[in-house]
């Protein structure tokens, strides 16, 4: 009798304990809601098992047009961080937060987390504003998620707003940030170059436009830039290629690979194109021979689609964020299909 008295009392204990280990690790655990799929997949990186981490905007959805609908305020509510561009990409994002009424989470307070501080911002605005110039963003171009550069920063700003809500995992945190980066470098210059200038440097001269350059010089009987490895060299077959966009939301990706963007589909940004502007794209592109138009997969196909008709320009619909295609789940993977759909493009 005693002994199925312990034998039960022992395992209410083991119960016991596994509930509350359980409860336990589920306190542990932050929630976040990023505005979009890329914010998310570097949110997961850094927090790794220290966060349950959602996004509003969809990967195959524009990120200016998302509706106010009330489960994302709903996620919103329960959130302790609400990470964000910062700019004004996501307009619809004080709308959701006035509803989910989490002061927590309102700019100024540790639950927000604005990614694009440090990042050197496109296309800012000068001149008088109106509506006459279309969708302009006050701040600059706000896609900052299309350079991989930028990422070390939208990174080290994430890292931050974890610390300030979970600093006994500072080191934990500062780690991942620390192997974030180093995947980063790697990834866009290749290890031997790496190993051999360090990532910081190789980063600040392609940032500056000199690094290509810097790559001419001799090194040990031989040409630096065959050292060169990553999607730096993946995407040498299309670098100083002229091409036509639909949208300016592939600024920093043709800033960082070296692409001229000489023209957009939209005569104005967020403004559908207009059967003049159509043919006015339609003979620059012959004009100047131009080879390949960029769209993100959420516009509108018919008139990329007709321009190609006309002029036999490749039309390249490409999803724009993390997980806008099934096998697209990170933003390496993004990179990585990017740089192999063009290079396809310009080899046909």
């Amino acid at each position: 009798m005693r002994s199925k008295f312990r034998q039960t009392i022992g395992l209410l204990i083991v119960f016991i304990l596994f509930f509350s280990l359980q409860l336990f690790s589920s306190d542990e655990k932050l929630q976040i809601v990023c505005s979009f799929s890329d914010y998310a997949s570097i949110a997961e990186f850094i927090a790794g098992d220290y966060a349950e981490v959602e996004y509003i905007s969809q990967g195959n959805q524009d990120p200016h047009f998302v509706p106010p609908k009330p489960g994302f305020a709903m996620m919103l509510k329960k959130a302790d961080m609400w990470i964000t561009t910062g700019m004004d990409l996501e307009g619809w994002s004080t709308t959701l937060l006035d509803k989910a009424r989490n002061k927590d989470i309102m700019d100024g307070q540790t639950g927000f987390v604005s990614v694009s501080p440090g990042i050197p911002v496109l296309q800012k605005v000068t001149g008088n504003i109106d509506q006459s110039r279309g969708d302009i963003h006050l701040m600059g171009n706000p896609h900052i998620h299309t350079g991989p550069l930028n990422w070390k920063h939208i990174a080290e700003n994430i890292t931050i707003g974890l610390v300030k809500n979970m600093p006994d995992k500072k080191e934990y945190f500062t780690d991942n940030l620390k192997k974030f980066k180093e995947k980063v470098n790697y990834s866009l210059f290749g290890k031997e170059l790496v190993d051999l200038f360090g990532g910081e440097r190789l980063s600040k001269m392609l940032l500056n436009h000199t690094l290509f350059n810097f790559l001419e010089k001799d090194y040990q009987g031989d040409k630096l830039i065959t050292k060169l490895g990553g999607w730096l060299k993946e995407a040498l077959p299309f670098r100083g290629m002229q091409v036509i966009a639909y949208h300016k939301n592939w600024a920093y990706f043709a800033d960082q690979f070296g692409l001229s963007v000489v023209e957009y589909i939209e005569p104005k940004p967020g403004i559908p194109p207009t059967p003049k502007h159509v043919q006015k794209m339609t003979n620059l592109i012959k004009d100047m021979n131009i080879d390949l138009m960029l769209v993100a997969t959420y516009f509108e196909k018919r008139k990329p689609q007709t321009i190609s008709q006309k002029t036999g320009i490749e039309a390249l619909f490409l999803p724009v964020s993390v997980d806008g295609i099934p096998e697209v789940n990170d933003n390496f993977k993004l990179i990585d299909y990017w740089i192999e759909q063009i290079n396809e493009a310009v080899q046909k």
